[in-house]
C-alpha cells in the first residue's frame, strides 16, 4: 500500500530533508511533492514507490494500519543510533552504501 500524504510529510520531518531535497531524490519538481502532501494531487504507483523508497533509504520506516490504529512513521534506528548518526553529520553528506570493506 502506498504511503499517505501525511506519512510523506512526517517522513521528511524525521529524515530532516525539505521538499526540494526529496523532489531531487525522486526526479520531480518540488511542486509535485507539495501537491501530494497537501492532498491536491495523487502520485501514480511508480512515483509513490520512488518517494517511499527514497525516504526509507534515509532511515524512515512506514508502519501499516493494524489493530484499529492508523498508519505511522518512525526512524529505523534507536536513540543510541540516532546519537551516533548525529555525530556523523559534520562529516558531510548522507550515510549510504560504499565500497569500504
Amino acid at each position: 500500500m502506498p504511503i499517505t500524504p501525511q506519512q510523506c510529510q512526517a517522513g521528511r520531518a524525521l529524515a530532516k530533508i525539505d521538499r526540494e531535497e526529496l523532489a531531487a531524490e525522486v526526479g520531480v519538481l518540488p511542486d509535485v511533492i507539495e501537491a501530494y502532501e497537501t492532498e491536491l494531487a495523487i502520485l501514480d504507483g511508480e512515483l509513490a514507490k520512488l518517494v517511499q523508497h527514497s525516504l526509507e533509504n534515509l532511515g524512515v520506516e512506514f508502519l501499516p494500519e493494524e489493530d484499529g490504529f492508523g498508519v505511522g512513521v518512525r526512524l529505523k534506528v534507536d536513540r543510541a543510533g540516532t546519537r551516533q548518526i548525529g555525530s556523523w553529520e559534520a562529516e558531510g553528506g548522507r550515510v549510504a552504501e560504499d565500497d569500504v570493506p
